[in-house]
């Protein structure tokens, strides 16, 4: 935020108009801690770095993969030739992909601070199930992999 409204300056943190004051202040008041909460979200945010590179890198793969899957698939059906196993192979190529996107998410929400409340939902599951299901997963940091 940290724009000047109509009222002069407002909290970087909820948008309100500050009112009197130091030109220098950027959040509201002592009682309103939106200085606090935007530092604890900085915080949150800084942790969930590796986490965040780790999703682009499986995104991008994803990408990469599902562009391939469907040349193949493609080139499978123009030609009309008959690729045994091509399409099952395709299937299972996709399935591992979404797998490893949903654990690398599950994981980069869960260092965002997301409940697993607000995980579960989109599966359509219950928080519980979401917690037994993914509440194992870690990142594995590259140090970890190099002593491996």
């Amino acid at each position: 935020m940290g724009d000047s409204g109509p009222e002069g300056p407002c909290c970087w943190w909820c948008g309100r108009p500050l009112g009197e004051g130091s030109v220098r202040r950027r959040y509201c008041a002592r009682p309103q801690l939106c200085r606090d909460r935007a530092y604890r979200d900085r915080r949150r945010a800084r942790a969930a770095a590796p986490e965040r590179l780790a999703l682009a890198t499986v995104g991008h793969r994803v990408d990469e993969q599902v562009q391939a899957i469907r040349e193949v698939l493609l080139a499978a059906v123009l030609q009309e030739d008959r690729w045994p196993g091509v399409f099952a192979l395709a299937a299972a190529v996709l399935e591992d992909l979404t797998r490893d996107l949903v654990r690398v998410c599950v994981i980069e929400e869960r260092a965002a601070g997301a409940t697993w409340e607000q995980i579960a939902e989109p599966f359509g599951i219950s928080a519980d199930a979401a917690r037994k299901r993914w509440g194992r997963w870690r990142l594995t940091r590259r140090e970890e992999l190099s002593e491996a």
